[in-house]
């Protein structure tokens, strides 16, 4: 089968499961923002991580370092003759910066420790790698291969983990709060609370909403398959910010469905969303206009 007609006829399906869900629950405003919510959170940051994890599965230390070209493109060929930067002198640059930002914002603390033993560990086996062509430097692994490429990219890996889980998290938290306000899902709010109360207040949001909607989670994550297909085999970083646009989308129907809950008319709008959702548009149109196959048209065969 075709893989946009796949992608069609999945996401048809889990969009009918998905109705049926919405019909039996009686889903209202409060249900459908709060499921995108949950939604948008749990499936973008798999999505961030399946990226990172790909990365280290498949990529290099140049993966880690920001790409000049078009996101997911191969990178362009070096001129015969040219420069070639030696395998691991990328992880140079970026595990200084790992060190000095755990050190500002951890201080001196075991964490820190640990991250700059790994950060080490890591320069060492780049620094080696670079110079074993040279005697007594041949004992050292190529940083592009095996364990060593594993260790040299951990310090950058575990950054890049910390670093979106923090701003994707934090986005949200900050959606979450005000989504609360405007659409009640827990009897609480932030004001007059600490920031490890408000911060739990947000982790009881995001409890709840999966425990009532994760089957819309779950339909989310399905739908989206080759996306995550996507994120784990490219490695230079194009996916990683590919969850944000999703969160833009999100906030647009959230925008939309609150209007037309205003209005009275959110019946029929909750299904006319859920198809802008789930249904893969681009699929759709490329399926109708996808051209048969020459020969195929009227029984025709071309002879032998």
């Amino acid at each position: 089968m075709d893989s946009r007609l796949r992608d069609v006829a999945v996401s048809l399906a889990l969009f009918a499961v998905t109705v049926v869900m919405a019909v039996q629950e009686s889903w209202a405003t409060t249900d459908l923002v709060w499921g995108l919510w949950v939604s948008s959170l749990a499936v973008g940051y798999s999505l961030i991580l399946a990226s990172i994890v790909g990365t280290l599965v498949t990529g290099t230390p140049a993966s880690l370092m920001p790409q000049r070209t078009r996101p997911g493109a191969p990178p362009p060929a070096r001129a015969a003759g040219g420069f070639h930067p030696p395998a691991g002198c990328a992880a140079l640059p970026l595990n200084a910066f790992v060190a000095m930002v755990c050190i500002g914002v951890l201080g001196l603390s075991r964490v820190t420790a640990a991250v700059l033993l790994l950060a080490g560990a890591s320069t060492l086996l780049a620094v080696g790698g670079m110079l074993r062509s040279r005697p007594g430097f041949g004992a050292f692994p190529d940083p592009d291969h095996g364990v060593a490429r594993v260790v040299v990219m951990l310090p950058g890996v575990l950054f890049m983990v910390g670093f979106f889980t923090v701003h994707f998290f934090g986005f949200h938290l900050i959606h979450g709060l005000l989504l609360n306000g405007f659409f009640p899902l827990v009897r609480a709010t932030p004001f007059g609370k600490s920031p490890e109360q408000v911060f739990a207040l947000v982790t009881s949001f995001a409890a709840e909403a999966m425990r009532r909607y994760w089957p819309f989670v779950a339909a989310s994550a399905l739908s989206r398959l080759p996306a995550y297909a996507r994120a784990f085999a490219i490695t230079d970083g194009g996916m990683l910010f590919a969850p944000y646009l999703n969160v833009i989308r999100m906030h647009a129907m959230i925008f939309v469905f609150a209007f037309l809950g205003r209005g009275r008319i959110e019946s029929w709008g909750l299904y006319a969303l859920l198809v802008v959702y789930f249904l893969p548009l681009g699929s759709v149109i490329g399926l109708l206009r996808r051209r048969p196959p020459a020969g195929a048209a009227g029984g025709v065969t071309t002879p032998v």
